[in-house]
């Protein structure tokens, strides 16, 4: 299978007629969107309308598998095109609510509750994959209650937070459960300011932003008195047990691409029940690193070597002297785009490679005060 192939299927039929395909997937989205240009076909002059079943196929790989989400057409002498919005099947948890009756109980993984809230939900058609093996949440721990106007998203996130990892999909309509695992790709981008043979990146845009990060993020959290399972293994009179004064446990984690005058401190009231607050604080920092730090290039083809796709979840290789990048950086979304006048293309967003993970403040890259460049924004 060629490395730029397209196959379209609608309503389970391969279909020739299209134009245009972008598809795009993120690492923090739990579910892919596709703009797809196509043609009306003799004797059959609307192709596909909302809810008939998609999928697009890249170079052998599905990349998207759902339901047409939005249809816009035109008519006239020259133009007949139809725009159709295609969306996973994870869609309809996102849109849907939870309805009545929705409550787990810890012992509980958290693979449990969403497959869970699905069957409820009447999708148990969407299978969730493990890939990040969360801690299961304990007994006497506390865990979200479902509101009946809560999306079905919506309430799986509340856990998903609890566990610091995302919710994202696969390109075959699955929910997947993960977080950066350090995960090597076979790729790697260069854009060099000499004619080199290993020049790959065809533009890039480069990004770095202090919004909503902290030079230091100090997490405070006292331990919840209803988890017995864990208040039973500590010594009596436990210092973080007590109420009178309140004792609190502190994390800090440490951004220092940003100037140091940038604090931040917070209670933990979500996201660490059975962490500790110097992981909570590492998981915030690196979150609004990833949310404001990114590079984006532009390459020829879908993939990254023979046989794998770009992918989001993978840590690569960057080297662009125009923005003084030489370091290893987390790819955190993908933007394929075929038609039949400028060929295959995938537009590639990246950022730090501790995004989306524990980790402590990954070393810095051999040029530029933030480990990406000196530049706070641009394009070349």
């Amino acid at each position: 299978m060629a490395g730029d192939s397209v196959i379209v299927m609608l309503d389970g039929v391969p279909f020739d007629g299209w134009k245009k395909v972008t598809v795009s997937q993120a690492f923090d989205k739990a579910t892919g969107e596709c703009s797809l240009t196509i043609s009306p076909l003799p004797g059959n002059p609307l192709p596909a309308d909302v809810g008939s079943t998609a999928q697009v196929i890249l170079a052998g790989r599905p990349v998207i598998t759902g339901h047409v989400h939005e249809v816009t057409g035109s008519h006239g002498w020259g133009d007949h095109d139809i725009e159709l919005s295609i969306r996973d099947k994870t869609q309809d948890m996102i849109d849907s609510t939870v309805g009545p009756g929705v409550e787990f109980k810890p012992p509980i993984q958290l693979k449990q509750v969403l497959e869970g809230t699905l069957q409820k939900m009447g999708l148990s058609g969407i299978k969730v994959i493990d890939k990040a093996n969360p801690e299961q949440f304990r007994k006497g721990g506390e865990v979200p209650v479902a509101a009946i106007d809560d999306t079905g998203f919506g309430y799986a996130d509340q856990w998903a937070r609890k566990r610091q990892v995302v919710l994202n999909t696969d390109g075959e309509g699955n929910l997947v459960i993960d977080r950066n695992r350090k995960q090597r790709g076979p790729g790697a981008l260069i854009k060099m300011f000499e004619d080199s043979p290993l020049n790959n990146v065809k533009k890039a845009t480069y990004k770095n932003s202090d919004a909503g990060r902290h030079n230091e993020t100090d997490c405070h959290a006292q331990k919840s008195t209803n988890d017995l399972d864990y208040w039973e293994t500590r010594p009596k009179g436990d210092e973080p047990a007590q109420s009178n004064p309140l004792a609190t446990k502190t994390g800090k984690a440490v951004d220092s691409s940003v100037r140091p005058e940038r604090k931040l401190h917070y209670r933990a009231r979500q996201g660490i029940e059975g962490k500790t607050p110097e992981q909570a604080a590492k998981w915030r920092t690196n979150l609004a690193r990833a949310r404001n730090y990114t590079y984006e290039a532009e390459v020829a083809g879908f993939e990254m070597a023979p046989g794998q796709l770009w992918w989001p979840g993978f840590i690569i290789p960057v080297r662009d002297d125009h923005f003084l990048i030489s370091d290893e950086l987390f790819i955190k979304e993908v933007t394929f785009t075929k038609d039949w006048d400028g060929g295959a293309v995938t537009q590639i967003s990246l950022t730090a490679k501790d995004a989306y993970s524990e980790s402590d403040e990954a070393p810095k890259s051999r040029t530029g005060k933030a480990g990406l460049g000196t530049k706070p924004s641009g394009s070349f």
